[in-house]
């Protein structure tokens, strides 16, 4: 599955608020739009941090990136100063295919 191909279906499926797909309409207007936000915000994410264009890679495994850091969302509401780490999943998924951080040839 490609990043566009994403839905909150399948982040909440992911983050395991559903056990089958069916489930998603059960769930309250608000779990939803929680899906929803962190899958966009996962999604803007991973496209800043590795400069790429979530609509239009081909990189499958960008696809468990987000939902990783999408559920992470969902799970841990709020930022702690103790947490400082990033996810080691997330990350090494999206160093293998950053661009941003390589000098161009204009440099």
């Amino acid at each position: 599955m490609k990043p566009c191909d994403l839905k909150a279906e399948d982040i909440a499926f992911f983050s395991r608020k559903i056990t089958e797909e069916a489930e998603y309409a059960e769930l309250s207007d608000l779990e939803k739009q929680e899906c929803e936000d962190a899958l966009a915000a996962a999604k803007a994410f991973a496209g800043a941090y590795a400069g790429i264009d979530i609509a239009t890679t081909e990189f499958e495994d960008v696809t468990y990136a987000i939902k990783v850091a999408a559920a992470e969302m969902i799970d841990n509401h709020q930022i702690s100063s103790k947490y400082s780490c990033q996810n080691p999943l997330v990350m090494q998924i999206l160093d293998m295919h950053s661009t941003n951080l390589l000098p161009s040839a204009e440099e």
